[in-house]
């Protein structure tokens, strides 16, 4: 299974772990090589949670009623989180304006697309109310 299939496999088995009422979206980052990522964590807590099941532990971080529930879940080319709920900046607002254009879209949404541009990220998804399951690799959505 390629990478983004993989991703988007993994981000509807989180979807299925979270009740509605805990819902708020999820933000997830695959790569080969964290020390190219511009993350900071926004958490003062960031333990990995314990469970077995990487689509338990993204939920787990993203579930609303924790205090600390927003940002990018970073997970590594071997499947595992290694980094729970960072603030995710890939690029400077001046250096992307023609490529977000005129669209109508979240900061999340646009530092998933632009944050699969960076080098060293397999893909980047996003679980959202609004436009579901979105999926990208190279800057592009990827079905």
């Amino acid at each position: 299974m390629t990478p983004p299939k993989r991703l988007r496999s993994l981000l509807l088995r989180v979807r299925d772990s979270i009740p509605n009422e805990e819902f708020c979206g999820v933000g997830v980052v695959v790569t080969s090589d964290l020390e190219r990522l511009p993350i900071v964590s926004l958490c003062t807590d960031a333990n990995i949670p314990a469970q077995q099941d990487l689509a338990e532990q993204i939920a787990e971080c993203s579930l609303y009623s924790q205090l600390c529930h927003d940002g990018f879940q970073i997970v590594s080319g071997q499947w595992q989180l290694i980094k729970r709920n960072q603030y995710f900046a890939p690029f400077p607002a001046a250096e992307c304006r023609e490529l977000i254009g005129n669209v109508n879209v979240g900061s999340r949404y646009m530092a998933a697309r632009l944050g699969s541009l960076i080098e060293g990220v397999v893909c980047t998804g996003l679980l959202s109310e609004r436009d579901g399951i979105l999926v990208f690799e190279g800057g592009l959505p990827v079905d």
